[in-house]
Formats: structure tokens, C-alpha cells, sequence
């Protein structure tokens, strides 16, 4: 069912501009995490009803991380987009906290 949910989240994307926010965590075993959101607005709501302009937020994911500097994060935050089939250049802003 996620695999779904994802497949439809990058479908959308291919004809809105989003902004990513990604945030490192620690899960309770101690490893550090990136989750990753999506938001963007949307023309429709999601259940086709006549709605404009709703912004709209999606977890996509946490990702595992073995490295914590600027160039791995950008590289694994690319891969993880890319393995998803959501596209970069309708990136229009990102969001980090710290």
C-alpha cells in the first residue's frame, strides 16, 4: 500500500512545484534518521472533490544515515527522490532544520 501511496504522490508531482523538508532524528535504538515530507498545493483535494489551493503534506520516508555532512546528505536525499520517480526540477524550495 505505501508503494501506492508513493506511486501516486510522484504522479502529482510531475505537474506541481514543491518544497522539501527533511529533519535528522534518532529512532530508539540510537540511529540517526532523515525524514523526509513533501509539500506542495494542490489544485484538487485528494478525493476529487471541487476544492482549489490545498496544501497539501506527505511523509515519504525516513532514511538511515551513515554520514552526516552537507555532500551525503544532498547525495542520499537525491537518490531517495530519484528511486521515488519524483522529479528535481519541480523542487522549489527546501526546508532543514538545524
Amino acid at each position: 500500500m505505501a508503494n501506492q501511496v508513493r506511486e501516486k504522490i510522484s504522479s502529482m508531482l510531475h505537474n506541481h512545484n514543491y518544497t522539501l523538508m527533511a529533519d535528522e532524528s534518532r529512532d530508539i535504538s540510537g540511529t540517526q534518521q532523515l525524514s523526509i515530507v513533501i509539500r506542495f498545493v494542490h489544485d484538487q483535494d485528494i478525493d476529487m472533490n471541487d476544492y482549489s489551493n490545498i496544501v497539501k503534506d506527505y511523509f515519504l520516508g525516513f532514511l538511515p544515515l551513515q554520514e552526516f555532512d552537507a555532500p551525503a546528505l544532498a547525495i542520499r536525499i537525491v537518490q531517495f527522490l530519484n528511486e521515488l520517480n519524483i522529479p528535481l526540477q519541480t523542487c522549489i524550495s527546501l526546508c532543514f532544520d538545524g
